[in-house]
């Protein structure tokens, strides 16, 4: 059990850190038969957009070096559920963080003036403190879509304490100041103050700086694929109608290399540096008071089939250790690979288990989407049958590939069945099953009430038919003529109203 008396002494020379935002997209194409591949339609999109730098469609030799080995990992360990996502690859923008100068300033990141801008980045240039982003987004067929920011922090000796790691890795949660390029600032509505971007001003050559976090790009990029007629853009100005559900966010914290590092003991080291560890994974500035007790329940499950990485999952984030036999694997992965760096075959030992929390917050995500469909359809004033029967095939195909793994590795199901039950997937399963349960229920009532409503018209019309019959029966037996109105509509109203009165009689007595 990791102890909290003793102060750590870990310090951290390279971590790589990736921020993810999923969102839903209300109505995606495909849904309603309207258009049959959302994938396609919303890749049509998106290579438009002036940061698209390629997709799972490019060339593998024209692919950029992140998208190429996030692409292999994917195929590798998730084949099954492959050709349900699509991803893209946007070009990289630089982050700073702000929150020094907000500290200094006594004021917040929607205050800042354009000249504290211009002197953050300008600290942040002489300190060498500018961050490159590589952002990544993965769509499902099923209409979600999640936002991926990669990010990698080198530090020599003595290397990154634990307080400076933990304010590394938050620096994806809030607003910070990002260096745009011109790519990304033809994104950028000119009404970003209405996107939670208080203040974008040019700066050196060609470069943008605009206070906002990564949150808020994920907003625009999402809004990217609005169907909503209200939410097409007009002009430079982008309506905030077009912003999909705001998403929800997690992260992936790696420590690839630290002093002291790991042996393959893992126990042993987490017994001394595990709440550190726990508060740079789960990015947490009170590290120091948590009860030993949260530490011990989060830092004590290893969920790594591998010998050179442990895998810790902490709330809406997870950790992922190397240990000290990294080189030779790395060493052995380079040959084996063909890949041209160590840097390039890190990336693609950590995004194994990356590629598998994808697929679960993705799982997450479906379910929520299909659970908002759902209640959709209940809020209409008349069911639509055929929407629903499209809503609840689509659930079918999106879902099996879960039911069934979307890998064929014993050791990655058992890892995935693991990160479902963290994250309650089970129990957001069986709410989606109940509501469904409950539309399917909800809809046979009403259509049985209208066919009820509408044999109960018909029995009445066949009652009044019945009636006027039996009254043209008597009025010619008695040789009334239609020329004695009084008489002859008499016998007419009274023998209809005789066969509702039967009729009455019937229902209240069957």
């Amino acid at each position: 059990m990791p102890s909290s008396a003793v102060e750590s002494s870990l310090r951290v020379h390279e971590m790589r850190v990736v921020w993810r935002d999923t969102f839903i997209i209300d109505e995606p194409p495909g849904k309603g038969g309207r258009q049959p591949d959302f994938l396609g339609w919303a890749r049509e999109r998106l290579i438009k957009l002036p940061p698209y730098a390629g997709d799972r469609f490019t060339r593998r030799s024209d692919q950029p070096d992140p998208l190429r080995i996030i692409e292999r990992a994917s195929r590798n360990v998730a084949r099954i559920g492959y050709d349900s996502i699509l991803r893209f690859q946007f070009k990289p923008f630089r982050m700073t963080g702000i929150q020094k100068m907000l500290a200094r300033l006594h004021t917040s990141a929607d205050s800042l003036k354009q000249p504290d801008i211009e002197l953050i980045a300008q600290e942040a240039d002489e300190r060498q403190q500018w961050t490159v982003i590589t952002p990544m987004l993965v769509l499902h067929k099923a209409g979600v879509g999640m936002m991926a920011y990669l990010a990698t922090f080198h530090n020599g000796k003595p290397g990154l304490t634990p307080e400076e790691s933990i304010e590394l890795v938050r620096l994806g949660i809030s607003a910070q100041l990002l260096e745009l390029p011109e790519t990304w600032q033809q994104v950028i509505p000119d009404n970003h103050e209405e996107w939670s971007i208080p203040a974008m001003i040019s700066a050196r050559e060609g470069q943008a700086l605009a206070v906002a976090g990564l949150r808020d790009i994920s907003q625009i990029v999402g809004a990217q694929l609005s169907r909503d007629p209200k939410a097409r853009q007009r002009g430079s100005a982008l309506p905030l109608e077009a912003s999909p559900s705001r998403p929800t966010g997690s992260a992936t914290v790696v420590l690839v290399s630290a002093d002291p590092m790991p042996t393959r003991d893992f126990g042993a080291f987490v017994a001394e540096h595990g709440q550190t560890l726990r508060g740079i994974g789960a990015m947490d500035n009170y590290y120091k008071e948590r009860a030993p007790s949260v530490v011990a329940r989060e830092m004590d499950d290893n969920l790594s089939s591998d010998s050179e990485t442990a895998v810790y999952l902490l709330g809406g984030s997870e950790l992922i250790l190397f240990n000290n036999e990294l080189e030779w694997v790395v060493a052995s992965a380079r040959d084996r690979m063909k890949l041209s760096s160590d840097d390039l075959v890190i990336t693609y030992l950590y995004m194994h288990y990356e590629i598998m929390m994808e697929w679960t917050y993705l799982q997450d995500a479906i379910l929520r989407a299909y659970i908002a469909r759902l209640d959709k359809h209940v809020a209409l004033k008349t069911p639509q049958r055929a929407q629903m029967i499209a809503t609840l095939q689509g659930a079918l195909a999106d879902l099996i590939q879960y039911q069934e793994n979307i890998t064929p590795y014993a050791t990655r199901i058992e890892f995935l069945e693991k990160a479902r039950a963290h994250h309650k997937l089970e129990e957001l399963g069986d709410r989606f099953e109940r509501k469904q349960d409950m539309l399917l229920n909800y809809a046979s009532e009403f259509h049985d009430y209208r066919e009820a409503r509408a044999t109960e018209f018909l029995n009445y019309l066949a009652t009044i038919l019945t009636g006027a019959s039996l009254a043209g029966l008597i009025v010619t037996l008695a040789g009334i003529e239609p020329s004695q109105t009084a008489l002859y509509l008499g016998i007419h109203l009274v023998c209809v109203a005789l066969a509702l009165a039967i009729l009455w009689v019937v229902q209240r007595f069957r």
